[in-house]
């Protein structure tokens, strides 16, 4: 490596008596190494640069073919590059302008929560100055933090991290708080979905529907229950899917004629290499090529757009195939809208043809409990108590007095009775 550094020169010499050369050469402190014997009369030797000059006055007036075979090291390197100036020209221009475009915005990202459009952030950015081909050190992330977080109030926190040519936009969301409500232990059942009721398990509350009648989505069905003890309500429900399609299908089939159009991007500045595109009917398909080195994004892009042109194509498709297909949809579909518990009591399958359109429509009749809570506050609650306790017209509160209790209340019954067999004693 040190050899490397220096500099040396691999050797070649050839004659008689070689042995007797060496030795000459190491009383006049030259310095040999890695001798290979390549023939008889002939070696192969290693001297370095700094001892160039001493070999030539030892091998002047001797008989030896001594021939330089290569020339190895950091200094004969630098000695052809100096001779190629053009070369090393262009090399400090181009790190010079690696160096200039490198401190400039190529790209930015954005990482968004849900609820937030990324698009409407991106162009907030824009606005406060943030957008490719920006000095990086004229950012002010704290000026575009605060104009973000004015603009969104959505937005908790916005981080502006630079990496290389490339900026990376991160936007958390506020946490969404619950409205706290007071609630009380009483609800009301109201109905999930419409149906026919089947049977109700009241458990607490009073019932208010009967079997057999038909309800509609979010009408009450038991009212003053306790949430501790939460009424059945079972009814028969209705789901119908229908799925159409068309006995011939149009595709778009490529004829194999296309063309391509080129678009060049710098800095945000598009040039497209426009060219007449004359097809009636076509297909685009684009590939976008950039050039990057680490985290160094070079500013230059080439968009490729392919123009194939196409043609409508009608495929008829058989009738009863169709139809399995429609039936197939129609079931998974239903799979999802339908409740786990829900038990299935009959499935239906009808089908109508309109022209060259074809709708299939599964209908399944199910069992299920579509009793949904419904919590009632404190003044609610408090309120439905009042008015169980409000005696209907012509009737008689009940005295909270045991001693003024009607007189068919139970206890009276029994003290009656008692007496009576006292006197037929």
């Amino acid at each position: 490596m040190i050899s490397y550094i220096r500099g040396y020169y691999i050797i070649t010499v050839e004659g008689i008596g070689i042995e007797r050369f060496l030795n000459h050469l190491i009383k006049n402190n030259i310095r040999v190494y890695n001798v290979k014997r390549v023939s008889n009369s002939k070696i192969e030797l290693n001297i370095e640069k700094r001892d160039m000059r001493d070999f030539k006055r030892a091998y002047r007036g001797s008989n030896f073919d001594v021939k330089v075979k290569q020339k190895t090291g950091i200094p004969f390197i630098l000695k052809r590059i100096y001779k190629l100036k053009g070369m090393w020209i262009c090399a400090l221009v181009s790190l010079t302008l690696l160096m200039l475009t490198s401190q400039f915005i190529t790209d930015i990202y954005i990482q968004v929560p849900e609820g937030i459009k990324k698009e409407a952030i991106r162009k907030e950015l824009y606005n406060a100055g943030l957008k490719p081909g920006v000095y990086k050190k004229n950012i002010d992330r704290k000026e575009i933090r605060d104009h973000i977080m004015l603009k969104f109030d959505e937005a908790a926190y916005v981080s502006i991290n630079v990496k290389g040519t490339n900026i990376f936009a991160t936007v958390t969301k506020k946490a969404e708080t619950l409205k706290s409500t007071e609630q009380s232990n009483y609800c009301n059942i109201i109905a999930e979905k419409n149906g026919i009721i089947e049977r109700v398990m009241p458990r607490s509350g009073n019932q208010i529907v009967n079997v057999g009648k038909i309800v509609q989505k979010g009408e009450v069905l038991v009212s003053g229950a306790n949430t501790k003890s939460v009424p059945e309500v079972w009814a028969s429900t209705f789901y119908e899917v229908s799925k159409s399609a068309n006995y011939e299908d149009i595709i778009k089939r490529k004829t194999g004629e296309k063309k391509r159009v080129y678009t060049m991007s710098f800095y945000g500045n598009k040039h497209t290499l426009r060219r007449n595109i004359k097809y009636k009917d076509y297909t685009i398909d684009n590939k976008e090529y950039k050039l990057s080195l680490g985290n160094y994004t070079f500013p230059l892009r080439i968009n490729i757009s392919t123009f194939n042109e196409v043609k409508d194509v009608k495929i008829k498709k058989d009738k009863e195939k169709l139809k399995r297909e429609l039936s197939e949809k129609s079931l998974k579909k239903l799979e999802y809208i339908m409740p786990v518990s829900a038990r299935v009591v009959n499935v239906e399958h009808d089908y109508k043809v309109n022209k060259n359109m074809l709708e299939y429509i599964v209908t399944v009749q199910t069992s299920e409990n579509i009793a949904q809570v419904d919590h009632l506050s404190k003044a609610e609650a408090q309120q439905l108590i009042n008015e169980q306790n409000t005696p209907k017209e012509g009737e008689e509160a009940i005295p909270q007095n045991p001693s003024k209790r009607p007189i068919n209340d139970i206890r009276n019954e029994f003290e009656n009775n008692k007496n009576d067999t006292d006197k037929k004693k």
